[in-house]
């Protein structure tokens, strides 16, 4: 070996980008170490291979593939570009350039081989794709904290205009109540004056001065009562595997059943049929794919690629000879046309193993096969059995005659995804119920329920509030004349004793009753005792050292028909005057 190809091959074998040389026959010349570290593909099972058997095998590479061929077809122009490729392990970006290695020859330059020179760029490109995500991100950032600032403009203006609202509407009110207080002095002037007889006097007044009310601590309560129907805790529906009928009926309605059991057996023959059609049709599936994926191979291409050898060797010889004067022209361009029409025809048969030929061919092999595994799955599960333990139930498309859904008997047809039966937990029990739109929104989850019936004497379940829907639906009420959304909800008690599920069954009408409020050691005075001055509310109280009444302010809560909740200023055993 003389000492320029050594230094050659040095050169070719220390360098970190890939290079891979293709020969005019398609097989692969050169493949450095480090193409092969790239590829992952070792270079004893590459050189002297075919370019097509490699690479074009490979799925997810046409990216890769295309940029060769493109080499190939276009010799008088270098290529450059990026595109993906996946070795066997990972998805690599690679930066590719083909050109052609050319001689001297006979005065003129001559194509010997594609030159592919490919580096590794993933990581490049996966900084660059970080970079440009942060700087979206940073944007959309931006964005958010400048909306935010309008919002906050926005609501600060919306605050100063609400107060200036409350302030009218507090001076209106303090009008309002200093009038009314004018008017309750001057009915009570006229009905002390001489000749009227005087008011019988009130409950707990005597010389002393007004009646009065002992504080003490009590629970103030509130509750929504409602009608329901008991229901499973949980539905599960099982559905038809396929288009078929009920071969086997082996359970009865309202009958206990556990896990795994076998409640239905479903004639299975017209599903076989299309089982058999579609494993046939992937085995020819299978088998137009292998021949694709092999063409380069075939019989086809290999009487391509010696009639397009042929018609190159015979068309360069006419060009030589052309050029020194010794064939004619008419010779020539005939010799160069048959040329040029065996390389078309080349390409053709070549595109035939290829792009969107075998892109479709896959996926006629995909879609055969995922046909063929359904309908083998739809096969297995012929036999229904039961996914969970519970008791069998009619589905509410059956139970409901309007909804026209069918009953699962020896001989009822279902389509596939028909529900066949339900299976309802009933470990527990659940009670949906209509709530209507002025008392949904007193309602949240997880409240306390008590649920009571007529048709279970004796039986008290407490439960809570599982689920509340968020949109109307159900006949709703009546309200004036005025037609009112209704709202449905869901109450849940997890755990039934033996005696409470014994007594118990689905579709009984129940009682309903939510606690909404519940607030024990609650102080309570009456109405009457509470007076408004200004922005305050006092109460007058009896001093437990001078027995004189005098003005306490108190902050108070709710306010029911009758009684005011004090939060502060009074406490228990204090004597509140009444007014």
């Amino acid at each position: 070996m003389s000492q320029d190809r050594i230094i050659y091959k040095g050169i070719l074998e220390n360098m970190t980008d890939g290079v891979m040389t293709i020969g005019l026959d398609g097989r692969i010349i050169t493949f450095n170490e480090a193409a092969a570290k790239i590829l992952n593909l070792g270079r004893d099972e590459v050189l002297g291979r075919p370019f097509g058997e490699i690479f074009l095998a490979m799925e997810g590479n046409d990216d890769f593939n295309q940029t060769i061929l493109n080499a190939v077809y276009d010799a008088a122009t270098a290529h450059n570009s990026t595109v993906g490729f996946f070795n066997g392990r990972k998805n690599l970006t690679l930066s590719v350039t083909t050109s052609f290695l050319r001689t001297d020859e006979a005065g003129g330059k001559k194509n010997e081989a594609v030159i592919v020179v490919f580096s590794d760029r993933t990581e490049v490109e996966k900084l660059r794709e970080t970079e440009s995500k942060l700087s979206e991100e940073i944007k959309t950032q931006h964005k958010q904290l400048q909306d935010s600032y309008l919002e906050l403009e926005d609501t600060n203006a919306s605050l100063q205009t609400a107060l200036k609202k409350v302030h009218m509407i507090r001076i209106a009110a303090t009008a309002f109540v200093i009038v009314l207080f004018l008017a309750v002095g001057v009915i009570t002037w006229i009905k002390a004056s001489p000749g009227k007889s005087a008011p019988s006097p009130p409950r707990g007044r005597d010389d002393r001065g007004p009646a009065s009310f002992i504080a003490a601590p009590s629970t103030l309560t509130d509750s929504i009562s409602l009608k329901g129907t008991l229901k499973p805790i949980k539905i599960v529906n099982v559905t038809s595997p396929f288009s078929g009928t009920v071969k086997e009926k082996l359970f009865e309605y309202g009958q206990a059943v556990a896990k795994g059991q076998l409640l239905l057996r479903m004639d299975a023959g017209e599903t076989e049929q299309k089982y058999r059609d579609a494993k046939a049709a992937f085995i020819e599936a299978n088998e137009k794919l292998r021949q694709v994926l092999n063409w380069s191979a075939s019989d086809e291409m290999g009487k391509a690629n010696r009639n397009l050898a042929q018609a190159k060797r015979s068309f360069q010889e006419s060009e030589f000879l052309f050029k020194k004067g010794i064939e004619s022209a008419n010779d020539y361009e005939s010799k160069k046309k048959a040329y040029e029409d065996e390389l078309q025809a080349y390409r053709a048969e070549k595109a035939k193993g290829e792009g969107e030929k075998l892109t479709l061919e896959k996926l006629k092999f995909e879609n055969a096969k995922v046909k063929m595994n359904d309908l083998a799955a739809q096969l297995r599960n012929a036999n229904v059995y039961a996914p969970v333990s519970g008791t069998i139930i009619l589905s509410e498309l059956a139970a409901e005659k309007d909804k026209k859904g069918k009953v699962a008997e020896k001989g009822t047809s279902f389509s596939q995804g028909d529900i066949l039966l339900s299976i309802g937990d009933t470990e527990g029990i659940s009670v949906s119920a209509e709530v209507d739109e002025m008392e949904i929104m007193k309602i949240k989850k997880d409240q306390e329920v008590v649920i009571t019936g007529d048709a279970f004497p004796g039986v008290t379940l407490k439960g809570k509030v599982y689920h509340l829907s968020s949109q109307a639906g159900g006949k709703g009420g009546d309200m004036g004349g005025r037609r009112t959304a209704s709202f449905e909800i869901t109450i849940t008690v997890d755990k039934l004793s033996r005696e409470e599920a014994e007594m118990l069954r689905l579709g009984m009408s129940a009682n309903i009753s939510i606690m909404i409020l519940n607030k024990p050691n609650t102080i309570l005075i009456p109405v009457g005792a509470v007076r408004t001055e200004g922005a305050d509310r006092v109460v007058m109280v009896r001093d437990k050292q001078s027995k004189q009444p005098k003005k306490v302010k108190v902050e108070t809560g709710i306010t029911t028909v009758d009684s005011v909740e004090i939060l502060k200023g009074v406490q228990a055993g204090d004597e509140v005057m009444l007014q």
